[in-house]
């Protein structure tokens, strides 16, 4: 498969959660990538916490899990290297980025879940030998996916802002899947 076509798969392997939900934080919408590297549907999917308690297994790392769950309660972002489980079962190592966004009026909104596939690199050897400089230069790259899926997030944000605001419309369509507005 052709890398371009890979890496633009991967970076459209997200779901976007309601930051201003009453019963925790509902999934309000996921995108086909994500429903190809999880195996699951979006009928599935929907309404689910967006903390993703459906795709830990027995390798799910306790102490990351909790780090997504306060990232969520403090509306911060985060970012870690997580053993995520697919419908099937597999195990499979993600790069998860939470990403709050926020609407015109500055209030929490949204929260951006991007799924960074690593399961073919992750554990080689690089992450736990990496010299200060190389370090250095992880972190600058793991901002620089922070910022990617923040563009990302607004670009999201603005395609459903401008579905809502299309005057008195009831449905909203979001890559093909139809909500009903509230």
């Amino acid at each position: 498969m052709n890398n371009d076509i890979k890496d633009k798969r991967e970076d459209s392997n997200f779901l976007l959660g309601n930051a201003q939900g009453h019963r925790g934080y509902p999934i309000v919408y996921c995108s086909d990538g994500f429903c190809e590297l999880t195996g699951f549907v979006r009928t599935e999917v929907m309404q689910k916490n967006c903390s993703c308690r459906f795709l830990y297994g027995p390798g799910t790392n306790e102490h990351v899990a909790q780090g997504m769950e306060k990232a969520l309660e403090s509306k911060e972002e985060y970012q870690a290297e997580v053993q995520f489980y697919k419908k099937n079962g597999t195990s499979f190592w993600c790069l998860l980025d939470i990403v709050p966004i926020k609407n015109e009026k500055g209030e929490m909104v949204l929260f951006l879940f991007s799924f960074k596939d690593i399961t073919d690199t992750h554990g080689k050897g690089h992450h736990s030998s990496m010299r200060d400089d190389e370090k250095r230069q992880s972190r600058k790259s793991g901002s620089s996916r922070l910022s990617e899926a923040r563009r990302r997030g607004r670009t999201v944000l603005c395609h459903i802002t401008s579905q809502f605001s299309r005057g008195g419309k009831n449905e909203v369509n979001l890559g093909g899947v139809s909500t009903l507005q509230h």
